[in-house]
């Protein structure tokens, strides 16, 4: 393994990965907006465990689950921050 090739497909994969972040947070906002307007409630606790759930099974190597499962639910939980 070349470290230095590794590191620039890393730095590769997190741009994409920040793109489709702010894609996904671009749709929380107007989710936000939507549930202010209709009175409903930020939190969705069984919204959430449906997405990490479905995020969870999307994994061809189960063995990064629980990484999967933090890391989906950081993302929630900026989320729900955005739709305030």
């Amino acid at each position: 393994m070349d470290l230095n090739n590794a590191r620039i497909e890393i730095n590769r994969i997190d741009r994409e990965i920040v793109l489709l972040l702010e894609k996904r947070f671009d749709f929380v906002t107007e989710i936000g907006k939507y549930k202010k307007e209709n009175n409903l409630p930020v939190y969705d606790p069984e919204r959430e465990k449906i997405v990490v759930s479905n995020c969870v099974s999307y994994l061809n190597n189960k063995e990064y689950s629980k990484a999967i499962e933090d890391v989906y639910i950081q993302i929630m939980d900026s989320s729900k921050e955005l739709e305030k």
